[in-house]
């Protein structure tokens, strides 16, 4: 083969190359909580079956809580094309505890048979939950900083294909007859539950500074509550719904961004 055509087919690679790469779309984030464990899920915009890089998350938790976290596992297929692991010791600042995840990636992921598919969730890492406490997966003032370089970033063959975090809010301990739709909110969302065992029920809403700016007692409640709650008179920030029934009390976080 000449020269000319040897230079030919590698400017060629380059550019298909290239193309490869703008033409991939970004990867989004999420957090659950699913029986004692938070599983981060990852949402490709797009179909890829390449190289997975790069990846970075930060956990966040109430500092005063009795919550932690233990060490992240792996699907054996994850593990080999993206291996996730804690980078260094929890750290606290800001009433907060942190947890900084990286993984970094060399094996193309068809390599082991994976192949993503656009708008569909895969975990990527699984951690256990001691204690009770609320867990969110954040890009904050901490995080931002140069020093902790924690905000969560992805790479898809060695470019920055950083989506967004589309849900970061995770309780330790999860009730599922509660919902609060949407979370995060722009101060307004719906309030729903169920209360299987008659009684008194009070609903409250708490700020961040442990203002209560609603609350509501209704007697004798059998069955569903549903209420259209408004904060958007009030500053943006972190709210708690606090509920009382049956001799119990739990704590609902709420964002309003």
């Amino acid at each position: 083969m000449n020269r000319s055509i040897r230079a030919s087919i590698l400017s060629l690679f380059f550019v298909v190359s290239a193309f490869a790469a703008t033409a991939q779309s970004a990867v989004d984030i999420g957090l659950y909580q699913n029986n004692g464990m938070l599983e981060v899920k990852v949402r490709p915009q797009s179909n890829f079956s390449g190289i997975f890089s790069s990846l970075v998350f930060t956990i966040r938790w109430d500092a005063n809580s009795s919550a932690s976290l233990g060490e992240s596992t792996q699907d054996a297929d994850v593990a080999s094309f993206m291996g996730v692991e804690r980078s260094g010791a929890f750290r606290e600042e800001g009433g907060f505890r942190y947890a900084v995840y990286a993984g970094f990636g060399m094996q193309p992921m068809s390599s082991r048979g994976v192949n993503w598919q656009a708008g569909q969730e895969y975990t990527i890492a699984s951690i256990p939950v001691t204690g009770q406490g609320e867990f969110e997966l954040v890009n904050d003032a901490y995080t931002a900083e140069r020093r902790n370089n924690a905000n969560f970033y992805a790479a898809l063959g060695g470019a920055d294909r950083t989506g967004i975090i589309y849900k970061g809010l995770a309780p330790a301990s999860e009730d599922g007859s509660v919902l609060i739709q949407p979370n995060p909110n722009n101060g307004r969302f719906t309030l729903s539950f169920a209360n299987a065992q008659k009684g008194d029920v009070t609903v409250e809403i708490i700020n961040a500074i442990g203002q209560s700016v609603f609350n509501e007692t209704v007697r004798d409640l059998e069955g569903n509550y549903k209420k259209e709650m408004d904060l958007s008179t009030m500053g943006a920030g972190s709210y708690y719904v606090k509920l009382k029934r049956n001799g119990n009390t739990t704590s609902h976080k709420v964002i309003y961004r």
